[in-house]
């Protein structure tokens, strides 16, 4: 049994190919906007038709997704060979340095680190009342 959706999608499919089939239209309109249309231009518009290319048939899309492929698969290929180079080039350079030891660092000028001070707090002497007799610490 054919379900009740199926004739409006065969209905709804032979709209959209007859849709793709129509014609295209380009023009200038007054404000200096171009305009694609299916519909046909005003009168005493000039416009022109715009050709749409066929749509690949199948072998070509089959020949395209194979080429894709391919070139993904060397794409692959050259990026893991990069890698290597890459690889080996550090490694090469890491032994290079081992090899030779950098040069000294010499220093022209002496460099003088200002160091920190410390100062000790300054404490005021006691200071006596006049009326009170000084006392006598023991020692």
């Amino acid at each position: 049994m054919i379900s009740r959706y199926a004739f409006p999608l065969l209905l709804a499919g032979l709209a959209t190919q007859a849709a793709c089939a129509a014609p295209l239209y380009q023009w200038m309109d007054t404000a200096g906007h171009v305009t694609y249309s299916s519909f046909p231009p005003p009168a005493g518009t000039r416009a022109r038709t715009v050709e749409i290319p066929p749509q690949p048939s199948a072998e070509e899309t089959r020949q395209a997704a194979g080429r894709a492929k391919r070139m993904q698969e060397q794409a692959s290929e050259l990026e893991a060979r990069r890698r290597e180079q890459e690889a080996r080039e550090a490694e090469e350079a890491r032994l290079r340095a081992m090899q030779f030891p950098p040069a000294p660092i010499v220093i022209e000028k002496p460099v003088y680190v200002p160091q920190p001070i410390y100062y000790r707090p300054v404490r005021m002497p006691h200071r006596r009342h006049p009326d009170r007799p000084p006392r006598h610490r023991p020692r």
